[in-house]
């Protein structure tokens, strides 16, 4: 495996550590902010890697898919924990805490397209062409990463926080029933991105 690969894939991974964190982030501070404080006691509220890094999930399933894109892997960092009985309207809140992981993807992918513009304006000034190109497409994977990861998440299949938002707009009895599905969830996540693959 030729060098350059690896640091390609190195260079992917901490784009999507980096926007995992803030996308965890954004659900104990939204948390936190609607009254329920569990997260920060825990030491979640927080971009520090090491709060919501899983081993398995977050680094070593995608550095293989980084490394062989021909493998069906995806990621996944730790939950953030949430008491729901904490928060000032439960129902409610619990949708804008599920809501603000993805938001902060957009965010991050928001930040990412204005900086791609001002490169496009910079290298329009002289700066150099390789540099220019380098800087250019690592940006342009941390956009496309984060508004894959904010899309991702709002689906509403189970543990995305899409099923949290739509359980949480749905009327109880209707939310209970699809809970039921909650067992299945991973096994719709896999035949998806098996569907994607082949596409």
């Amino acid at each position: 495996m030729d060098e350059a690969r690896i640091i390609d894939a190195v260079m992917k991974l901490g784009v999507l550590v980096f926007s995992l964190c803030l996308h965890e982030f954004g659900h104990a501070y939204a948390a936190y902010r609607l009254g329920d404080p569990t997260a920060k006691m825990l030491g979640r509220m927080t971009i520090d890697p090491r709060a919501h890094v899983d081993p398995i999930g977050t680094i070593l399933f995608p550095l293989m898919m980084f490394l062989f894109p021909s493998l069906i892997l995806f990621g996944w960092a730790k939950p953030v924990p949430v008491t729901v009985e904490n928060l000032k309207k439960p129902r409610r809140d619990s949708a804008l805490v599920s809501l603000a992981g993805p938001f902060m993807n957009l965010l991050l992918a928001l930040l990412s397209g204005g900086i791609l513009v001002l490169l496009g304006v910079t290298s329009a000034f002289g700066m150099e062409e390789g540099w220019a190109d380098m800087i250019f497409q690592f940006v342009q994977f941390f956009l496309l990463m984060n508004i894959g990861l904010a899309v991702f998440n709002l689906l509403p299949i189970y543990p995305l926080d899409g099923s949290w938002i739509l359980k949480a707009l749905l009327p109880p009895r209707w939310a209970y029933q699809l809970s039921r599905f909650d067992r299945y969830g991973f096994i719709v996540l896999f035949m998806l991105f098996l569907l994607l693959r082949n596409l």
